[in-house]
């Protein structure tokens, strides 16, 4: 136990430096809950709806049924009709609208007959998300639009049975929560503390630090101990917030999610702290943090799942603390599992955790010598 007062002289050092430091205090206590409001603002339920061009070469009286279909669907606003498909392509290519969708001649026609019919969609490929939506939501109106024509004139429609498990709906907060959270837990700590030790390489008073009888042990763990204290409080704050303020679904255990999030905000420290241990200065730590954060950002599920990824971005992936927490964290929150059933995620953070810590005390004792 003797050797647990200097680590308690640095937390407490610590602790009071970032009280004292208001740009920092600021950023750790208002910026997580500012980004979750800005998060449910952005992405809630209630969007724009996506403009389109029309070009409607039929002409015919179901055609503009089926046009209303598409306005009325509640996903696309018309910003405009174009007489042929050159003039629609143009209007796409130009950013008026993220799709054209074309109507073929003798549309009606077909639809009065039973015959086959189609349509074009004309999308904005510089937008995947947004054309993958547009084409989606087309295909429904379409459908929509298909069985009302049974009704109307005898012809067939094709009826598109959907069931869900762990729904039957997930919003786009719920569904992006998971995300953000890993942003908050992983870049703004990771970025926090991996100036912590350059800071004070700058200020002249790391050599002071040294000169102590504390060993790189010390400095490490009392900087973990000290910023952990100070962001896992935030950690608790956030996600109160957003389950209480916000009203994000959670459907496993709600401590099992505080579990995983602490063990991502824990390996975020220990990473923030390798860094830091290896940079000479605030810049260099603030610049290494970011270019840590890329890899994180692409390759954890941040955009698409993993295992759509290609076979060397899925051996990457398996590597990064951000996998394992989005996995785990996406599986309690909307699946409702419990902390058993994602053991090996939370295994796998712990383990980097400490591989982390390790590699920081050797880092900087070997800076010291």
């Amino acid at each position: 136990m003797r050797g647990m007062g200097p680590l308690v002289a640095l937390v407490a050092k610590d602790v009071k430096q970032l009280l004292r430091d208001p740009r920092s205090l600021t950023m750790v206590l208002f910026m997580p809950l500012a980004v979750m409001a800005m998060f449910v603002a952005g992405y809630g339920e209630e969007r724009s709806e996506v403009p389109i061009v029309v070009v409607n070469l039929d002409r015919g009286s179901i055609s503009w049924q089926l046009v209303e279909s598409l306005r009325s669907s509640g996903t696309f606003k018309i910003v405009a009709y174009a007489a042929t498909v050159e003039e629609g392509t143009e209007l796409v290519r130009k950013g008026v609208a993220y799709a054209a969708v074309v109507i073929p001649e003798g549309f009606s026609d077909s639809v009065l007959t039973g015959q086959s019919t189609r349509i074009v969609t004309v999308l904005d490929a510089a937008y995947a998300t947004v054309s993958e939506l547009v084409w989606q939501s087309a295909v429904i109106a379409t459908q929509a639009f298909m069985k009302k024509a049974s009704e109307l004139y005898g012809t067939f429609y094709i009826d598109v049975e959907r069931q869900t498990v762990y729904g039957p709906k997930v919003s786009s907060v719920d569904s992006f929560t998971s995300t953000i959270m890993g942003v908050l837990l992983h870049l703004v700590p990771m970025s926090l503390i991996a100036v912590s030790i350059s800071r004070e390489r700058e200020r002249k008073t790391f050599e002071q630090l040294i000169m102590a009888p504390v060993s790189s042990w010390h400095i490490v763990f009392g900087k973990f101990i000290a910023y952990a204290l100070v962001t896992v409080a935030d950690m608790v704050v956030t996600m109160a917030f957003a389950v209480y303020a916000l009203g994000v679904q959670v459907r496993g255990p709600l401590p099992a999610l505080l579990a995983v999030s602490l063990l991502m905000l824990l390996c975020s420290l220990g990473m923030g702290l390798l860094i830091s241990a290896a940079s000479r200065n605030q810049l260099q730590a603030y610049q290494a943090a970011i270019f840590v954060f890329i890899p994180s950002m692409l390759f954890s599920g941040f955009f698409m799942p993993v295992e759509l990824l290609s076979p060397t971005a899925r051996l990457v992936s398996r590597v990064l603390p951000l996998y394992y927490f989005l996995k785990a964290f996406r599986n309690i929150q909307l699946r409702g599992w419990t902390l058993a059933d994602v053991s090996q995620e939370c295994a796998a953070l712990a383990l980097e955790t400490a591989i982390f810590l390790a590699a920081a005390v050797r880092v900087l004792r070997l800076k010291v010598e």
